[in-house]
């Protein structure tokens, strides 16, 4: 399955320039079988996934969320596979791994070396189950520093387009062995690493 792990709409996050439905359209034309919503610091509804999900039965839809923690809220990490509004009372990055854990779900280290604060997390006790690779965020040579930090902690590292606008979708994505029938498939199928990340062009 080609999937999408981090992608933002207007909805929920300011920085996101279309709509829900514009997102899914073209994620649709470009062969999409899957897409984690992950607004900042934001959760949508199991109602509002599964309305979405109703206009575009074509492609599954998840939910997320990224959350951003540290002093300066420089530490942005995914939660893939939830709708818990219970994760944007946590203050601490250790709170958010460890409450990820123990729902099931998949954190992701967001753009580690796009900012300083997140390069702190890998220092940590706790480590998120993955790390951002190639996003529309983090490119060369910040990509480069997380495929070595995955080697040295033996973490998984995935591609994410990191979806602003339409132009974003597309660039980066990862393609599963197998398929992901619920949300919570995600984190299997990436800490067995049964999957590819894949590039355009």
């Amino acid at each position: 399955m080609k999937v999408e792990l981090h992608l933002h709409t207007s909805r929920y996050s300011a920085c996101s320039q279309n709509t829900p439905a514009a997102m899914m359209e073209r994620l649709i034309q470009t062969g999409y079988d899957a897409v984690f919503i992950t607004e900042h610091n934001a959760v949508w509804s199991d109602e509002e996934i599964a309305q979405l999900q109703s206009g575009f039965p074509e492609i599954r839809i998840f939910p997320g969320v990224e959350l951003s923690t540290g002093v300066d809220g420089s530490q942005h990490i995914l939660v893939l596979g939830t709708t818990d509004s219970e994760y944007l009372k946590l203050r601490s990055a250790e709170q958010i791994l460890q409450k990820s854990r123990q729902d099931g779900c998949l954190s992701v280290l967001a753009h580690p070396f796009r900012w300083a604060g997140g390069a702190e997390i890998l220092k940590s006790k706790i480590l998120p189950d993955a790390i951002e690779y190639y996003s529309g965020n983090h490119k060369h040579p910040d990509a480069e520093m997380a495929l070595e930090v995955s080697k040295r902690l033996n973490l998984p590292i995935v591609n994410t387009g990191d979806v602003h606008s339409l132009a974003d979708i597309n660039q980066f994505w990862i393609e599963t062995h197998y398929p992901i029938e619920s949300p919570g498939d995600i984190r299997k199928v990436i800490l067995e690493r049964a999957y590819d990340n894949c590039v355009f062009g």
